[in-house]
């Protein structure tokens, strides 16, 4: 069985003009909501899963904030994967298909709109247009190769989708 957690990078800042997308840190929202989500993440996982993180440095201070809300993330060693800085969902499917299948369970901290793509694609009775920002869900499958999610897609089991709206609805 495998674990796919997509998770859209928070709130990012568009104060300093001179950087260029890449290079875009979060906002003081993004930052709040990234530590939000890790603790809501900590809530319903018991182990860390594989973390594979966009090279751009929201999605670097994303997995941060991850690793704050959450401290059983903060001994695991995320991997940088400038193919995951992509906003097309081809690219992230040809991404999965070449994933170790020894990795059971996973997690890719990327970009709309490829992040809701993919999710529509492996899950399709998903109901939002598209993942908000710092937005985590949690698909499963009954598979033992990631290269079968993407022959076979649409077979994904919803386990969770978090927000940080609906998580901060949960705790009032």
């Amino acid at each position: 069985m495998k674990q796919l957690h997509l998770i859209r990078h928070a709130k990012s800042s568009w104060d300093d003009p001179s950087l260029g997308d890449h290079q875009r840190p979060l906002n003081a929202r993004g930052q709040r909501a990234s530590v939000l989500m890790g603790t809501a993440m900590s809530v319903y996982l018991k182990d860390a899963p594989a973390v594979f993180v966009s090279s751009a440095v929201r999605a670097q201070q994303t997995f941060q904030g991850l690793v704050s809300g959450w401290a059983a993330l903060e001994g695991t060693v995320s991997t940088t994967d400038d193919r995951l800085y992509t906003f097309d969902a081809h690219d992230l499917i040809a991404w999965l298909s070449e994933a170790d299948d020894r990795l059971d369970n996973m997690a890719v901290i990327g970009h709309n709109p490829a992040l809701s793509a993919l999710a529509r694609l492996l899950y399709p009775q998903l109901t939002l247009s598209r993942l908000p920002t710092a937005a985590w869900l949690w698909l499963s499958f009954d598979s033992v190769a990631w290269r079968s999610l993407v022959d076979s897609p649409g077979n994904a089991a919803l386990v969770r989708l978090c927000t940080p709206k609906n998580v901060v609805e949960q705790q009032s």
